[in-house]
């Protein structure tokens, strides 16, 4: 899809130029560069493939792969800034003042967004239940989604992430998947941040995997680093923590609630930790919070609409099937480096006694 998109939108820029009558020379570079990353993409296993290549190792292959991905969206970026100065200007001639002023225009969209990516928010909300034990009053939780740790994606970048995870002061810190996107042997102060914030949670770390989790082809134990991280990762399965009850579905299965709730659960508030939004098939009146992720938001707007369609969720906080979901944005970004209009957040949760 990616490649299609990539030579779609580099072939559109490139009639421009044309159009333009720039150099030849300027165009030769254009189109071996283009041509560089749409095989660079390829051979490194393009828009997450269950197969991966041996030409490069692991760790060059994801970094290739992102770069590769983050030039498709500059030039996405390009093409509609072409395609906007076209429909200003009545698609007349092109000439050097309009590739000038559609050059400008995608460097502000390619500096903005990469900007919005780094900048990473608090989202905080409150839902209020009757079904707490007596003695808690509040039970605060902090999760992040789809951090995609790998490729691009920096220490530095985690650090922003993190801080705003240890000031929040969680009761319970929680993973909803897509957290590891890469070869972890370079990750050691990643694994260290999530290990010391697991450990400062004084109820709980929780986990469940994510479909990049599944994806990833790697010599290491995925599923092992989240637990040695001193993460409880819940593979369709339910626990007991503060008098809730906590149900972990793996996205690489479709558990059913009914399988893991016992009658007890009835007068206990139930969480439901799932990696995408799509609610369990038996839902109805059996949980209290579902807290997912997986659409990015859509990344770059407008995708979001798009996504959240395709997965019949609604961004944000909504209340579905007798219960509430939380759709995250997520804290990180797939591939490309750059978030547009669908700001990257560390979630914070506050359940309270009503």
């Amino acid at each position: 899809m990616f490649e299609v998109l990539s030579f779609g939108t580099q072939y559109f820029i490139y009639k421009r130029l044309e159009t333009a009558g720039m150099n030849k020379f300027v165009r030769y570079i254009f189109i071996a560069w283009a041509a560089f990353w749409i095989i660079a993409g390829a051979v490194c296993g393009f828009d997450f493939s269950y197969v991966e290549y041996d030409i490069f190792s692991l760790h060059t292959n994801e970094i290739i792969k992102s770069l590769a991905t983050t030039w498709t969206i500059i030039t996405l970026f390009g093409f509609f800034a072409f395609l906007l100065v076209d429909l200003l200007t009545g698609f007349s001639k092109f000439n050097g003042k309009k590739i000038l002023c559609a050059l400008l225009l995608t460097l502000i969209l390619t500096l903005y967004s990469m900007a919005e990516a780094y900048f990473v928010r608090t989202r905080e909300l409150k839902i209020f239940t009757d079904k707490l034990p007596e003695d808690i009053n509040k039970i605060r939780i902090t999760y992040l989604t789809d951090v995609h740790i790998g490729g691009l994606y920096t220490h530095w970048h985690f650090e922003r992430v993190m801080k705003l995870v240890n000031e929040s002061k969680p009761d319970m810190f929680i993973l909803t998947g897509d957290i590891i996107d890469g070869d972890m042997s370079y990750r050691e102060r990643e694994l260290k941040m999530l290990s010391d914030a697991a450990r400062e949670a004084p109820l709980g770390a929780f986990a469940v995997n994510g479909n990049h989790e599944h994806y990833l082809i790697l010599d290491e134990d995925v599923e092992g680093i989240i637990r040695d991280c001193g993460f409880n990762l819940l593979i369709d399965e339910r626990v007991e923590a503060a008098g809730i009850t906590i149900i972990g579905l793996d996205d690489n299965k479709h558990g059913w609630l009914k399988t893991f709730l016992k009658p007890e659960d009835e007068n206990k508030f139930v969480l439901v930790l799932k990696h995408r939004p799509g609610l369990p098939f038996d839902a109805e009146n059996k949980f209290d919070l579902q807290i997912s992720g997986h659409t990015h938001g859509g990344q770059f707007w407008p995708l979001g609409y798009f996504k959240n369609m395709a997965s019949k969720s609604t961004q944000g906080l909504s209340k579905k099937s007798g219960g509430y979901v939380y759709v995250s944005n997520g804290a990180g970004y797939n591939g490309a480096m750059m978030r547009l209009f669908a700001p990257p957040e560390v979630t914070v949760i506050d359940i309270v006694r009503k």
